[in-house]
């Protein structure tokens, strides 16, 4: 069964037509999608350039090679693995800060 159940027509001018599909196709959502985020009282980030998915697959390629020295040194018993992991857990926060700051969309006030 749909979860939403109601459909709703509106008519729009040329330029508010032009609006919406501008603000929609640059947050990245159909208009949709659009609508009902504006609707609830949150107001869509435009999407990131294409550096911020570059940065970020970087960032977990780096996290990837910390845990495997991490689980090297683990077997060897030469490395911390608690300041080890301590950095694997700044380097997940530092990911998740970053698609917040881009990728979340912000309560409108």
């Amino acid at each position: 069964m749909r979860k939403r159940r109601i459909k709703k027509q509106l008519w729009l001018s040329d330029e508010e037509d032009y609006i919406l599909k501008t603000r929609s196709e640059a947050v990245g959502m159909n208009a949709s999608d659009y609508i009902r985020q504006l609707l609830v009282g949150y107001k869509p980030k435009e999407r990131p350039p294409e550096e911020f998915y570059v940065a970020i697959k970087s960032i977990r390629l780096i996290g990837n090679n910390i845990n495997q020295i991490a689980r090297m040194a683990n077997a060897r018993g030469v490395v911390d693995v608690l300041h080890f992991n301590k950095e694997v857990d700044k380097l997940d926060q530092l990911i998740i800060d970053i698609k917040n700051k881009y990728l979340r969309p912000e309560k409108d006030k």
